[in-house]
């Protein structure tokens, strides 16, 4: 049985070693609180592939952009063997936090979306006047969300009675 090592495509550690390289280029220049945010994706064709996993870090990249490229320019080794950095692309790549199957009731309910009671009460008043039931249906769901849904889902729920 061959070892792990043996198994590995010397195309794919030359590949991982370049991504290791960058990103150590990257975090040394970039400012201490975008190294979280920000990872080296690719590199291919003479581009340097970074992922953000927010808009806000994907811009703060792009004004940082100049500075950046010339930092890698000028500080990876001319081996013939290290690609010249052309050209930095910057994209988002959102994570996905739910893992609703692992969270309780509580921890769900404080992450659901809410609306002020005064909306949910227009929200609520509007759908009483529409004829249109799915319509209506919909705005008191919508109108469920609200901050303090103690009061105000009785309230709901006293219209949904009245259909």
């Amino acid at each position: 049985m061959k070892t792990i090592n043996d198994q590995i495509s010397p195309d794919f550690l030359i590949q991982a070693k370049k991504l290791s390289q960058f990103t150590q280029l990257l975090h040394n220049i970039l400012p201490i609180e975008c190294r979280n945010h920000v990872q080296v994706a690719n590199v291919r064709n003479q581009n340097l592939m970074l992922i953000t996993d927010s808009p806000v870090w994907t811009t703060r990249l792009r004004q940082l952009n100049p500075q950046i490229l010339q930092y890698i320019q000028e500080n990876t080794p001319s081996d013939g063997k290290t690609q010249i950095i052309h050209h930095i692309q910057i994209s988002t790549r959102y994570h996905s936090t739910d893992n609703s199957a692992h969270k309780s009731s509580t921890e769900k309910n404080l992450h659901k979306p809410q609306i002020s009671d005064k909306t949910a009460e227009l929200l609520s008043q509007s759908a009483n006047s529409i004829n249109h039931q799915q319509l209506k249906q919909a705005l008191l769901k919508i109108a469920s969300h609200s901050k303090s849904s103690n009061g105000k889902s009785d309230l709901i729920k006293q219209n949904n009675t009245e259909k």
